[in-house]
């Protein structure tokens, strides 16, 4: 049998203070303390934030300072190496969370052997967070360290008294890995339904305006939406970007059982059949019944998606300006007017008519069927309530420039709703597909004729898929693949169709 040694820190999620927990390297344990401000899901770690990143992370080698630990021991199993007095570790710029070196008598007061009222890091072993390739912003220069004497918090690493530090470092080993979380639940209390606060936040402008609110993590598993909005508060908080005029409301993480986990859904896919529930049977009804009335408060909303399946960023618009029945709408000009300047080219049209055309198609083939009310979202429940509002898809899921897409889309509402002082955001002359069909994986032989990307234009008579059978689903016309699902479900959507549409010709 092999293992892997591993260094345990441990934080009860009730601690009073919330620094305070434990660290252990098999049966040797002592004291810790850890960010000032707690723990936090590593992928919302920020810079500057005080908080300790949840997660397993590399030990890969350590530092002393050969000045204040002249008799450091040379016999350690774990890899030390003296600290040179011109060694810094970046916490902003271009080499953001990376060791660099100083120039002669440049930036004495960043150096990591600098003098300080305590010395907190004669010896020190870097966390190996967000270095692989560094996320900006996303957390810089964590280390295991001396704690200060009265055990306070830190900025964001997890240091042991003094006292501790060598029997520490005698523990070590190569190829360690340090396990941060908070201690497990009580079987108990697994039991009972997810009760933590929707975070909100909120910019209020001294000047009239429109109100506009961001959200991201409606599906739990795309975590594109609150990396940018995180982005985007500190920003507002540091003065970055300014708010003049109106409000902004941020809700980073909407869906907070299912951003946890990892996946789509807690309970229930949140942004289908989105009402306020009067009956409440799961945890996406609780969240429902918070976030409706939150929209019913703004103007104009963005929410912040990605999606399965490879692809470029879109735009999914809604409706023309009509006086039906299903979804009524009176702002189309408004809507478009906004998502030409979000920066994607790809716009989209037509879901809830594509939705209508699955849920016949599910009915036909002996399924329920469900409900023309299950394609209703946060933006079809906005314009519902007489504000507009768009889906951001910024791509695949796991795309690396997916949260700066939304950053800089966030960025750019902002300017052209005016609620910032920034130039207006110049339209893009945008590429527009009407979703016009949708086919249904109908058995579990059904499978795509290729890896298709979102956007992928067919010819006609194309061949796009092939059912169990051997028939074959071709392009009933020139058009294109959108939302290709390699691994859907019988009687789940296999691809949608999307043709070419005019709806933005005269702008």
């Amino acid at each position: 049998m092999v293992s892997i040694p591993v260094v345990k820190v441990r934080v009860s999620a009730s601690a009073d203070p919330c620094h305070r927990g434990t660290l252990s390297i098999g049966d040797w344990t002592v004291p810790c303390v850890v960010g000032r401000a707690g723990l936090v899901p590593a992928n919302l770690k920020r810079e500057g934030d005080g908080r300790t990143p949840i997660g397993v992370f590399p030990l890969r080698y350590g530092f002393f300072d050969p000045v204040a630990r002249p008799d450091f021991p040379r016999d350690l199993a774990f890899p030390f190496v003296p600290a040179s007095a011109d060694m810094i570790w970046e916490e902003a710029g271009p080499h953001y969370n990376r060791l660099v070196y100083a120039e002669d008598g440049e930036r004495t007061d960043d150096r990591l052997t600098r003098k300080r009222a305590e010395p907190l890091f004669d010896v020190v072993v870097p966390i190996g967070f967000n270095d692989a390739v560094a996320r900006v912003n996303g957390g810089s220069a964590l280390f295991i360290h001396a704690a200060r004497a009265d055990l306070a918090g830190t900025a964001g690493c997890v240091a042991v008294a003094a006292a501790d530090v060598m029997s520490l470092m005698r523990h070590l080993r190569p190829g360690m890995l340090i396990d941060i979380d908070f201690e497990p639940r009580s079987a108990a209390a697994d039991t009972e339904d997810d009760g933590d606060p929707i975070e909100v936040v909120r910019f209020c402008g001294l000047e009239r305006g429109p109100k506009l609110i961001v959200t991201g993590a409606v599906h739990g598993n795309e975590t594109c939406g609150p990396d940018a909005i995180w982005k985007v508060i500190r920003a507002c908080r540091t003065g970055e970007l300014s708010v003049r005029r109106g409000e902004v409301t941020f809700v980073p993480v909407v869906n907070g059982k299912a951003y946890r986990q990892g996946t789509r859904e807690g309970d229930r896919n949140l942004n289908r059949d989105l009402r306020e529930a009067p009956v409440v049977l799961n945890y996406e009804d609780r969240v429902a019944n918070v976030l409706c009335p939150l929209l019913r408060q703004h103007d104009v909303l963005l929410d912040i998606h990605s999606y399965r399946s490879a692809g470029e960023p879109f735009v999914f618009l809604g409706p023309e300006n009509n006086t039906g029945t299903a979804q009524p709408f009176a702002r189309a000009e408004e809507e478009e007017s906004l998502a030409v300047r979000l920066g994607p080219q790809l716009i989209m049209h037509g879901w809830l008519d594509a939705y209508a055309k699955s849920v016949a198609e599910q009915a036909r083939h002996g399924g329920t069927g469900g409900a023309l009310s299950h394609a209703v979202g946060t933006t079809e429940y906005m314009r519902a309530c007489g504000g507009y509002g768009l889906t951001l898809e910024c791509g695949q899921h796991q795309d690396p420039d997916a949260a700066d897409v939304a950053y800089q889309a966030i960025v750019r509402t902002l300017a052209h709703l005016g609620i910032i002082d920034a130039p207006a955001p110049e339209a893009v002359l945008p590429r527009v597909i009407h979703l016009a069909d949708v086919v249904l994986c109908l058995s579990a032989g059904d499978r795509l004729e290729k890896t298709w990307r979102t956007g992928d234009p067919v010819m006609s008579g194309e061949i796009i898929a092939r059912r169990a059978s051997g028939e074959i689903i071709a392009a009933p016309r020139e058009g294109f693949v959108i939302f290709p699902d390699a691994a859907a479900e019988p009687l789940k959507e296999l691809f949608y169709f999307g043709v070419a549409s005019d709806r933005f010709a005269d702008h």
